[in-house]
């Protein structure tokens, strides 16, 4: 299995560098360790690296500092996950469609699906992701 919380961390670190963004936005995760089979994390961490990438490159225009939350805990019944992304940046405008090619929404929804999981989008104080999806191999 992988560890979520420190492939978050490593990935997260991963992506500040390359976008030269680690003393502009900080990333905490608030979340207690929790190991995943391969089957599951891999699409988890293709979504996160998809949604990290894009809060980094739009939520914080000019050079405003920020912060992202990345979290993913265990529901209480039915072997439920739940993965949250959150930002303070500006938001969604006016719920603009996605900027760039729409490639990487088409690309975390159909990872979602593959999941079996629902994705929900709040962009009240920011921007915050909510995937619910079950966990297929609880340990």
């Amino acid at each position: 299995g992988i560890e979520m919380k420190d492939y978050f961390h490593n990935l997260s670190e991963s992506i500040l560098d390359t976008f030269n963004a680690a003393d502009k936005v900080s990333i905490t995760l608030p979340m207690p360790p929790l190991n995943l089979d391969i089957d599951t994390a891999v699409p988890i961490g293709l979504i996160t690296n998809e949604l990290l990438t894009n809060a980094i490159k739009y939520a914080f225009p000019s050079n405003h500092p920020g912060e992202i939350k990345i979290s993913l805990t265990e529901t209480e019944s039915s072997n439920g996950l739940v993965f949250q992304l959150s930002d303070n940046g500006i938001g969604r405008q006016n719920n603009n469609s996605p900027q760039g090619t729409g490639f990487g929404t088409e690309l975390v929804n159909l990872l979602v699906k593959q999941l079996e999981g629902t994705l929900a989008t709040n962009s009240n104080n920011g921007t915050t992701i909510i995937i619910h999806f079950k966990n297929k191999k609880p340990h």
